[in-house]
């Protein structure tokens, strides 16, 4: 009996052992559910609460009642006949978890549950989403609206991701490149670029995923409808979150395909015009006219072509900025502005003068003056072209002189080739006279004299008549006789003019030319040498046997040498330029010119060396004519 009673009272501790230590779980158990972040409870099979955490408590609204013992439907009547009873219900039948979610219009919340199977019924966790499903609603909703965005937008928009895949293509973009969105994704969109452009743009794309930058391309995109390829600026844009974390690319393609052509027009225009305003600009640069355009004010050079910088004889920067009058004093000449300034025009008017950097020189223009309206109708500059005619003015008045030269030199041949037969006939007389017997020593010291001049008269008579002859062959002359013929003419006047010659004859050969055309050259040279010795002097007059130095050729060396009032050194430099003379109206200033060009086609040439300095002044004339070869008769 002691015995039972011992094992009576061991069991009894053992099971208040047991008892204590499942109170103290029970209640380790609730002050953990108590403490969990969402609200908890127990129902038995019978629905009634048997137990239930703070959370959930306070999320029923009942911290004033009981809830425990209470009944489920009692307590939640809102939920009978929704999905919350359905879920319970088959938990409770089934003994199978389940997870769902709930709007509870009393409360305008949503719920997530979690339902599991417990011994004896059913425990239930549940807590409040209400701002989580607002936000994924708001998400939605976002996310509905960009779509509809993207797909109403006109322009070609895609996404893609971190590593540059693309993983969507609005309608537009597709519609245009007549792809589906499976062909685009990925790097399915290279198909709608053009070749050409691809490897620029995958490039571009590829530097700007490794540098999170924004990417900015113009390239060539298909149309599918046609193939043809149009002009569009690609944008993409990195979209970060608030770590600024790149979450995805932005895209978008706006055709700019009528600006690039428009721009690419633009451009050709432009080269065209430069281009045409560089031909314009060389042909106003190179233009054998001188063109210039003044200010209507004051007529000061605005810009001048190279023409007429030649023209007035000074360089171009010397002469952009100043007025008229200051590089062109000529009279009439501003008040011809003057009316062009006022409207008018001025076409074709000779213009004459000379300029301050070539004084001495009358010059002789053609004008045309205009003016130039700006869009107010007011004169804004004039425009001048100037051809210079003095070539042609000179040449006039030189055909006009060699008219007469010729007239008076037929005139000469005839009144010659008349008074031959008279001198005859005088000379036969004389000859008479001075051999009838008796005869006084006075009157055959007159006759003999008249006889002499009579000699001396058709000497004259013969060699007129020889200048005025012209031969089509060339011949050999003495160079002593050719002087000698051009001297007697100028007899006369070297005695008047107190003028010594000086002849000096060493050459051994005759000369192969032209006659006539030698001893014009002679005559120019002579004429020259009296021309600068108004007040007397010496005129030196040699022949001699000469070498070529240049050619080694042989000929003839023919030097005429004067000690007048010799030249400058710029005379000097133009004495052989056609009409430039220091005659005045008294010259043609072609003499020089046609004498080298006489010797030239001899083959020739002609030395000329002059002095100013006082004791040496003169000029001497060296005339070399080889011996080698026969002269031009076609250049004649």
């Amino acid at each position: 009996m002691l015995d039972t009673s011992e094992n009576k009272t061991e069991t009894s501790e053992r099971e208040r052992h047991l008892q204590l230590r499942a109170e103290r779980a029970e209640k380790h158990l609730a002050e953990l559910l108590s403490t969990l972040p969402y609200g908890y409870v127990s129902i038995n099979s019978d629905w009634i609460f048997t137990f239930a955490n703070e959370q959930a408590i306070e999320a029923t609204r009942r911290q004033q009642e009981p809830l425990l013992g209470e009944s489920v439907w009692s307590v939640w009547p809102e939920v009978v006949g929704t999905n919350v009873e359905t879920q319970y219900r088959r938990v409770m039948e089934t003994r199978s978890p389940s997870h769902f979610e709930y709007y509870s219009a009393v409360q305008d919340a949503w719920v997530e549950l979690h339902v599991y199977p417990i011994e004896d019924g059913i425990g239930v966790y549940f807590q409040q989403i209400t701002k989580r499903k607002r936000a994924e609603e708001a998400l939605k909703e976002s996310e509905r609206r960009y779509r509809a965005f993207t797909e109403l937008n006109p322009q070609l928009i895609l996404i893609a991701d971190t590593q540059g895949q693309v993983t969507y293509a609005n309608q537009r973009l597709l519609d245009y490149s007549g792809l589906t969105l499976e062909e685009i994704l990925g790097e399915g969109w290279r198909k709608a670029v053009h070749p050409e452009d691809e490897l620029r743009v995958l490039q571009g794309w590829m530097e700007a995923l490794a540098r999170d930058i924004d990417f900015e391309i113009e390239t060539r995109i298909r149309r599918g409808s046609d193939g043809a390829f149009r002009w569009f600026w690609v944008r993409g844009l990195p979209v970060r979150d608030e770590q600024n974390k790149t979450l995805y690319w932005l895209g978008v393609c706006i055709d700019v395909h009528e600006h690039r052509m428009a721009v690419e027009d633009l451009k050709k225009s432009q080269e065209e015009t430069e281009h045409q305003r560089l031909e314009l600009e060389t042909v106003y640069r190179t233009a054998p006219i001188g063109l210039a355009l003044f200010d209507p004010v004051e007529f000061r050079y605005l810009r001048l072509n190279d023409r007429q910088a030649e023209i007035v004889g000074l360089p171009m920067d010397k002469i952009l900025g100043k007025t008229l009058t200051e590089i062109a004093p000529i009279e009439g000449l501003n008040e011809m502005f003057q009316q062009v300034a006022q409207g008018n025009s001025i076409s074709n008017q000779l213009l004459e003068g000379e300029l301050p950097m070539q004084p001495g020189q009358h010059r002789y223009w053609t004008v045309n003056y205009y003016p130039v309206y700006g869009p107010d109708g007011t004169v804004r500059a004039i425009t001048a072209a100037s051809l210079e005619i003095t070539a042609q003015k000179q040449a006039e008045i030189a055909l006009i002189q060699s008219e007469k030269l010729a007239a008076v030199g037929r005139l000469a041949s005839s009144i010659s080739h008349e008074i031959n037969n008279p001198l005859e006939a005088v000379t036969n007389l004389l000859y008479l006279a001075l051999n009838h017997e008796p005869l006084p020593p006075v009157s055959r010291r007159y006759l003999e004299t008249a006889q002499a001049e009579l000699v001396r008269v058709s000497q004259i008579a013969t060699q007129s008549l020889r200048f005025h002859r012209q031969t089509m062959n060339p011949a050999r002359v003495d160079p002593k006789e050719l002087i000698d013929s051009v001297l007697g003419l100028y007899r006369g006047r070297l005695a008047n003019s107190n003028i010594q010659v000086v002849s000096k004859y060493k050459s051994t050969k005759n000369i192969l030319c032209f006659e006539n055309d030698i001893r014009q050259v002679l005559n120019n040279l002579i004429a020259n040498a009296v021309d600068a010795m108004r007040q007397g002097g010496q005129l030196t007059l040699r022949s001699r046997d000469g070498v070529d130095w240049k050619t080694g050729r042989t000929g003839v060396r023919i030097t005429v040498a004067d000690t007048g009032h010799g030249m400058s050194a710029e005379i000097e430099k133009r004495a052989f330029e056609p009409f430039y003379t220091t005659k005045e109206m008294c010259g043609t200033g072609l003499g020089l010119w046609i004498t080298r060009g006489i010797v030239s086609r001899h083959h020739g040439y002609l030395a000329l060396k002059s002095s100013e300095k006082a004791g040496r002044n003169g000029t001497v004339f060296s005339l070399f004519l080889p011996d080698q070869e026969n002269p031009s008769n076609a250049a004649r």
